[in-house]
């Protein structure tokens, strides 16, 4: 009896030893379900580099400014019948604003010093079509009271200054230093350095007018007209602002807008008289003019780059 009793507590004891796990298996899938699962790390957007040659064009417009100080000297007016007359020169100073279409093409290097800073530098060369013209004039009246042999004489004239300014094509070599943005993608920078560029001023100084005096006519009229200005490739110096950035979908492109301030310096001139080193043999003598050009110029355009 005894011996039946303990065979049943043995299998009680073997019972609870097999189902216990058993419970813990079941249960483990439940436990399992419940805990959270990590998503796998995302790589990190891959960063632009700006480091590299590019090549480019670009478009846009320039707002010229051109002040020229201008003297014109006297002019004497003589005659086979009076004593010479002096026609009064005149000075002053005007402002024109050449301005139109400007175009042209870009090469440069860039070096990317940090996640955040770029330098380079960068060449390009414009054609321009930049060209403002202007007309000065001024009324004279001369009379001399013993003048003329038979009279008291008068001249009367105008001094006409006819001109045009222009900048046909320049050119900068400048440093560029900035930082970047926008993921990475976007450039703004500073730039600034060498300008150059063909400057040029044309035009003519006429006095024209006429000898009268009472009770007299058939007078002659006299006029002398002198070439002004020339051109010449002058250099100067830049400065300005600009913003580069990564095309989307367009791998190596990039667009970029770009303001710049440009002086060019000055061009002087004094023009020739149209006697030369002969003998006069006109009625009307001198009025060379000098003309003191100082050329600026201010720049807003857009263009494309290709990054190699």
């Amino acid at each position: 009896m005894v011996s039946s009793v303990f065979s049943g507590a043995d299998m009680k004891n073997k019972l609870a030893t097999c189902v216990i796990p058993v419970a813990g298996l079941i249960g483990t899938p439940a436990f399992a379900a419940d805990m959270a699962v990590k998503a796998p790390p995302t790589a990190p957007a891959p960063v632009y580099n700006w480091t590299g040659w590019y090549v480019g064009v670009n478009a846009g417009a320039s707002f010229g400014s051109v002040k020229t100080d201008f003297n014109a000297a006297p002019v004497t007016v003589t005659t086979n019948f009076s004593a010479p007359f002096n026609i009064p020169g005149f000075a002053g100073s005007n402002t024109e604003s050449p301005d139109g279409f400007m175009g042209g093409g870009q090469i440069g290097y860039n070096y990317q010093l940090s996640p955040i800073w770029v330098v380079g530098f960068e060449a390009d060369f414009q054609g321009a079509l930049e060209k403002d013209s202007n007309t000065l004039t001024q009324n004279f009246s001369s009379t001399l009271l013993t003048a003329c042999a038979f009279a008291p004489c008068t001249a009367t004239g105008t001094t006409f200054l006819d001109y045009a300014t222009k900048i046909e094509w320049f050119g900068t070599v400048r440093l560029r230093a900035g930082y970047v943005w926008g993921n990475g993608d976007v450039f703004s920078y500073v730039t600034g350095g060498l300008a150059y560029g063909k400057v040029d001023l044309e035009g003519t100084s006429t006095v024209s007018g006429a000898i009268s005096a009472p009770g007299v006519s058939g007078l002659p009229a006299f006029s002398i007209t002198h070439a002004i200005g020339h051109s010449h490739v002058n250099a100067g110096w830049t400065v300005g602002y600009g913003t580069e950035g990564r095309l989307a979908g367009m791998p190596g492109w990039t667009w970029k807008i770009e303001g710049l301030y440009m002086d060019l310096g000055h061009l002087n001139d004094t023009d020739q008289s149209p006697c030369g080193r002969m003998a006069c043999t006109v009625t009307a003598t001198g009025g060379q003019t000098f003309t003191h050009t100082h050329f600026t110029d201010s720049i807003l355009r857009g263009g494309l780059n290709y990054h190699f």
